[in-house]
């Protein structure tokens, strides 16, 4: 480890340096130019070139290979920690990740980097048996202003082991490196990096795609190369130069990740463990006895879906299988009157229509039936709307598992006519099924 150079913005820290003499010479371009190979025969002439055009393809196949198939970020390791003695300074831990050039960036041991000092510094908590140059006029922890810090690690290059070349393209001789060293450098920020909005637009970007869409669709275009930016580790929050720095004060979550293949496969390991047992044989509802977001006149309201004391009729849903009973009753199964007044200024009044609850003797269908006397005296001359709701994670069949209820919408196959699909359900045992007609005069 070795001292980087300051910026304005913070500090860089050189980490995984080779031993010995090196020089830092920073990083290569980004830029992944066609693909051409040397083509070797015998009797060929074989130049720095050719050797160096050859290191470059299988450099820039693998950048493909990571910024195309993976991604960028972490792959393991490279936490930010607190310094378990030193109070100035904080530990990145070793681990390997990826950058947005695809360059492979790997911290071989944990690192140290320390806070910049503050112009008037305090005494180096390392070594307070160091006496200050200013004596009793010394600053204390306490006189300095909290900081936030972004802590950055970006792929950085070394050149190592320089020797003299003997038949060098000009007169005399000069010396050069014998190896290119890769490392990485770790920057400590004051400002936020652009890397760190670019990893909040993609956490949040396929928020509110459709999971089946990201599967089947490939991307229309191939991801560009970044700009070599460094990647966000994580944020220090509120740190005052000599006080003690805590796990609570540091934000690791910030950092983008890149999942191994065993880390994925763990994650749908995981997943198909938590599902439920039945998912493939989950109970729905195949059919309802009434026309979802159809008007009605009152006289056909009461004929059709209230009936009268002799014949009543009701809100009728049917199940693909058997439910229990304890699970359909006026709690779950009911009917919501909104009434519409002649003002166009005043509120909307709700209220839930008494009625009744009855299961057939098979547990396949299930009806509402409104009270017919309250229908008569206060549905009668109204305009109102009629929400139907069966709270379906309430509603379970008879091997517990709740009745997957959730009402879709779609178009019909080979149109863009609206409909409602049926049977319900999203592969999810639950859901709340939720239907409403119009009563008009």
């Amino acid at each position: 480890m070795r001292p980087g150079k300051q910026s304005s913005s913070g500090t860089s820290t050189a980490a995984s340096a080779p031993s010995g003499v090196a020089k830092t010479v920073g990083s290569t371009a980004c830029e992944i130019p066609a693909f051409r190979r040397s083509n070797f025969y015998t009797g060929k002439l074989l130049t720095e070139n050719d050797l160096t055009r050859e290191q470059r393809y299988a450099i820039d196949k693998l950048r493909l290979h990571y910024t195309a198939l993976h991604g960028w970020g972490v792959a393991c390791g490279l936490m930010v920690r607190p310094h378990p003695k030193c109070a100035d300074r904080f530990v990145v831990t070793a681990g390997f990740a990826v950058d947005d050039c695809g360059r492979e960036i790997r911290l071989l041991k944990n690192c140290e980097v320390m806070f910049p000092k503050p112009p008037q510094a305090a005494p180096d908590p390392c070594n307070p048996e160091v006496e200050s140059c200013q004596g009793e006029e010394e600053s204390s922890a306490a006189e300095f202003e909290s900081q936030d810090y972004y802590v950055c690690i970006r792929y950085n290059e070394c050149q190592e082991d320089f020797m003299p070349v003997l038949f060098a393209d000009c007169c005399g001789t000069s010396n050069q490196p014998n190896f290119i060293s890769e490392c990485a450098a770790i920057d400590l920020l004051t400002e936020a990096p652009e890397s760190l909005r670019k990893v909040g637009h993609l956490k949040h970007s396929n928020q509110d795609e459709n999971c089946r869409a990201l599967f089947e669709h490939i991307p229309e275009k191939c991801p560009t190369t970044g700009s070599g930016c460094c990647i966000p580790l994580g944020v220090i929050r509120r740190y005052v130069y000599g006080d003690s720095l805590t796990d609570e004060m540091i934000d690791n979550a910030v950092r983008p990740l890149i999942p191994s293949v065993p880390r994925l496969e763990s994650l749908v390991r995981c997943i198909m463990d938590h599902l439920p047992e039945h998912r493939t044989k989950l109970t729905h509802i195949s059919q309802v006895h009434w026309e979802h977001d159809r008007e009605y006149r009152p006289q056909d309201f009461l004929h059709e879906l209230v009936g009268t004391h002799e014949a009543p009729k009701g809100f009728v849903i049917e199940f693909d299988g058997q439910v229990h009973h304890h699970g359909v009753n006026n709690r779950t199964f009911q009917a919501t009157i909104v009434r519409h007044s002649l003002q166009s200024n005043e509120p909307l009044r709700s209220e839930i229509a008494p009625a009744r609850v009855t299961l057939s003797e098979d547990g396949r269908r299930c009806t509402l039936h409104i009270e017919i006397e309250f229908a008569r005296h206060h549905l009668q001359e109204q305009n109102f709307d009629v929400i139907i709701t069966l709270q379906c994670d309430k509603v379970i069949d008879e091997r517990g598992v709740p009745v997957d209820g959730s009402l879709l919408a779609g178009f019909r196959e080979g149109g863009e006519e609206y409909m409602l699909r049926f049977p319900t359900g999203n592969g999810t045992p639950g859901g709340l099924f939720e239907s409403w007609i119009r009563v008009r005069r």
